[in-house]
């Protein structure tokens, strides 16, 4: 049986000029405190997401508050990784349009996130988009991965809201540090991410994973260019 994330996103309205994490469970949300990292000054969840292992992918689901936004999402391993978020699991992007958006296959395997994932591994996902006008905003949600079967929620877009894949150093540039069009933002002193494999001359993260293509809630692909090694999921 699937759960609906539009039920989820429907409790809680959204906060404009932000965005907010609807699935997995958001630790919570600050508008005061959003622009701060990691996580927007929110500390950790009690209760984690439980992620099955053998989905081998889960969705990510936003409300967006933003006309044009950058987005990213990492990962960090552990029970309580602090600043070290250094997995990327989906490169810098943009997204268009206000409301419902959902990334519907966040992949996690072994090549993308470095290392074989077990039965009760914990982690924590941070959502970092580009600030307003400067800087980044942040959101996490603590997540468990599991070998028990559990329900996947299904997510779509709002009507209009659509993704669209950076290419070059746009693609390569954190969201943090990035305007929603992909231009590197002018005298940014965002907080840059680093690879768990390889880190650019410039610091920002990049990903293990293998090229793939960007595709949304519609199902629908988006573009396929492999953009200096990684395009978008």
């Amino acid at each position: 049986m699937k759960l609906s994330i539009l039920s989820l996103a429907s409790l809680a309205p959204l906060v404009s000029a932000h965005f907010k994490l609807n699935y997995p469970a958001s630790r919570g949300f600050d508008e005061d405190k959003m622009s701060q990292f990691p996580c927007g000054g929110v500390s950790q969840s009690s209760e984690r997401t439980k992620i099955s292992l053998s989905s081998g992918n889960f969705p990510v689901a936003l409300s967006m508050g933003h006309a044009q936004t950058a987005v990213e999402v990492l990962l960090a391993l552990g029970n309580d990784p602090g600043t070290n978020f250094n997995i990327t699991l989906h490169p810098t992007f943009r997204v268009e349009g206000l409301g419902s958006f959902c990334l519907p296959n966040v992949a996690f395997q072994e090549s993308v996130v470095g290392v074989k994932l077990k039965e009760g591994m914990n982690a924590t996902l941070q959502v970092q988009s580009n600030g307003d006008p400067s800087g980044g905003l942040y959101a996490c949600a603590d997540i468990q991965f599991t070998n028990t079967g559990s329900s996947i929620p299904s997510c779509s877009n709002n009507t209009g809201v659509k993704a669209t894949s950076f290419s070059g150093d746009a693609a390569r540039r954190n969201a943090n540090e990035s305007t929603a069009d992909g231009q590197a933002q002018s005298g940014s002193s965002s907080h840059s991410t680093t690879s768990h494999s390889t880190t650019s001359s410039t610091g920002h993260a990049t990903s293990t994973g293998g090229a793939v293509s960007l595709e949304t809630a519609a199902w629908g692909m988006l573009g396929a260019a492999v953009v200096g090694g990684i395009a978008i999921l």
